[in-house]
Formats: structure tokens, sequence, C-alpha cells
């Protein structure tokens, strides 16, 4: 009867309305109440309570409302006198798996964020070991929510993979030198031969500077004169890569010569070199710090002098280099001995005549 319609589509709207009102302020207060949780949260050193606060912040509150329209959807259903169909249940799966998808890559991207803050320094970690973990974390969700998709939309998943095996065995044949790139990336993402702001070289490839960017594919590195090599992964894999950055030290390791007429003061010169070194402020006294006489040269008596500096900045490192060899100079001249160069005697026969030119 109409008067029965009536009164069924009235209590319809007004369950609608509750359900949308409780909704709504449900979805408020926990709007709300994460939006504090974020606040106390941001006091911490803690890298993961705040970012996770925020990145369900917008998420659950969807979910609150998707959750008030799904309930009008069943008091929809019963009034038009139908069963729950199948596809609206795997609306509601797939729903519920977006909103997961949804809310852990959220957090992924700003966990990656927050290490880069300057007031977050609880968790040391280098930037490319980061961006690695958070780029395979991505791709490993992205591939289980997409095949989690397809089985919920009744995809055989074992023919796909199937299918995935022969294809990839076609596209690995296919792209042989780009997978050796991305295998070569993955070896310096895992054994960290270098970070970005290292400085390397490449042993027989003229190539030297400094890194600015790791990728998967290749890898950039700024030369001395600001021009930018992009240098493959996959050489990294099969060369020697020499990296000065992480040297404990710096070698000063420098051969000068005395004049023969001088080995008489050549111990005593020795001795204030030695000496000279040991109380040095830039040089590391837990290192070989020494000065020997290592050689008879052709015209001259060879001197070693020969330590390690505490600071393998290069500016600093040649600073402590002029200062010894000054240092070095000096106490040669206090002992009234000089440098040698090279000299020439010619023995001439007594009685030998020159023949005059005009």
């Amino acid at each position: 009867m109409l008067w029965q319609d009536y009164s069924a589509l009235t209590l319809l709207l007004f369950k609608s309305a509750i359900v949308l009102s409780f909704s709504l302020i449900l979805a408020w207060i926990c709007s709300r109440g994460l939006k504090q949780a974020v606040q106390h949260f941001d006091k911490t050193s803690s890298h993961w309570d705040d970012t996770l606060a925020r990145a369900a912040r917008p998420v659950l509150t969807l979910a609150v409302l998707l959750l008030g329209v799904s309930l009008m959807v069943d008091f929809l259903l019963e009034y038009i006198h139908l069963e729950e169909a199948e596809l609206v249940g795997q609306v509601r799966r797939i729903v519920l798996i977006l909103l997961i998808y949804s809310l852990l890559i959220r957090y992924l991207r700003l966990v990656r964020n927050s290490f880069y803050q300057t007031n977050r320094r609880a968790v040391k970690m280098d930037k490319a070991t980061l961006e690695f973990m958070i780029k395979l974390l991505q791709i490993g969700l992205t591939m289980a929510i997409v095949l989690t998709l397809l089985q919920n939309l009744g995809v055989s998943i074992s023919g796909l993979l199937a299918f995935g095996g022969v294809g990839g065995l076609a596209v690995g044949l296919a792209a042989k030198d780009m997978l050796a790139n991305l295998f070569g990336g993955l070896t310096i993402y895992m054994d960290r031969p270098f970070v970005v702001g290292d400085k390397i070289s490449l042993q027989n490839q003229q190539i030297e500077g400094f890194v600015e960017h790791i990728g998967w594919r290749q890898t950039r590195i700024r030369g001395y004169d600001r021009t930018p090599v992009y240098v493959p992964n996959a050489l990294f894999t099969n060369l020697a890569v020499i990296n000065p950055s992480r040297m404990q030290n710096r070698r000063i390791n420098v051969i000068i010569g005395l004049r023969y007429q001088d080995f008489s003061k050549l111990n005593a010169i020795i001795q204030d070199i030695d000496a000279y070194l040991a109380r040095h402020e830039g040089v590391d006294h837990g290192r070989d710090a020494l000065a020997r006489f290592t050689d008879y040269g052709a015209s001259s008596l060879d001197l070693l002098v020969r330590c390690f500096t505490v600071d393998i900045d290069w500016s600093v490192y040649m600073k402590t280099r002029q200062d010894i060899l000054m240092g070095v100079g000096e106490i040669v001249t206090r002992h009234g001995a000089e440098f040698a160069f090279p000299t020439r005697t010619l023995d001439i026969p007594e009685g030998t005549p020159f023949s005059s030119s005009s």
C-alpha cells in the first residue's frame, strides 16, 4: 500500500540520516584525535610514532565515512527487498584493500621524509640506503596489492605467474645490459662501497670526482671541472673503486737530498726532524712519523721524511705538508747544511791543453 511505502521510505531516510550524522561526528573525532596525537608525537625523537599518526589521519577519516556509506547501502538494499549482491561485497573488499595500500604507501613516504628533518637524528641512515629500502618496499607492496586485487576480481593468479615467468625470461634476454645495471645498483646499495658525497675514482677509466646521485641504472659523478659523468652501475661490479673519502690519514712521503759535504751533520739533522714531527699538532702520533737516511744518491745524501696527517681534508693536508716542509728546511739551514742539487765533477788530467775560442 502507498502509506506503507511512504512509511518505509521515511524510515530509510531517518536511518540514513542518523548513520550519516554519526559517521560525520566519528570522522571529526578521529581527525581531531589523530591531529592531537601528531602534535604530541612531534616532540619525541622517534621517527615512527608521529609518521604513523600523520599517515593514518586522512585514511581512517575516509574509512569512517565510507563505513557510514556502506551501512546506508545496506538500508537501501533492505528497502528494495534485495539481498546483498556479490558485487557489493566485492566493492567493499576492493575499497578496504585500497585503503590499506594508501595507508602503507603514505606511511613509507612520511618515514622517508622524516629522516631528512634536522631535528630527527636519533637514527643514522645513509640517504642512498634509505631510498633503496623505501623503493624496494613500495615495489613489493604494490605488487602484492595488485595480485590481491586481481584475485578478488576473479583473475587466475597461477596462470598470470606462469605467463610472467615466460615473459620475464624473454625480457631478461632482450634487456641483458639493463638488468646488469640494475643488479649493479643493487650491489652498490647492499655493499655500499661509496655513498653520495664521497670522492671516488675508477681504476684505469680516468673517471674521478664526487658522487652526486646513485640511481637504479646509473650513478652520476661530478668531476673536478664540474662536468657530470654518468657511469652505468654494471661497471662498478667489474672494476676496482678507489674511495679516498674513507681514508684514515693522508701520508706525507718526501725524499730530500743533502750535500755530501754535510755528512757529519746528518745524524743531528735527523734527530731534530724526528723531534719536530713528534711535537707537530697536525701529525698523527699513533702512526710512524720519522726521518731516516736511506741512500747515497748520485749527487746527494737521500733523507726520507714520512708521517701521516690527522685531518684528511685536502686543504688542511696541504697546509700541514707546507708547515712540515718549511720546518725541515729551517732545521737543515740551522745546522749549516744545504740541500743538494744535481752536479757532475770532471776529472781532467794535469797538463791537458785547452783551446780558447775567440
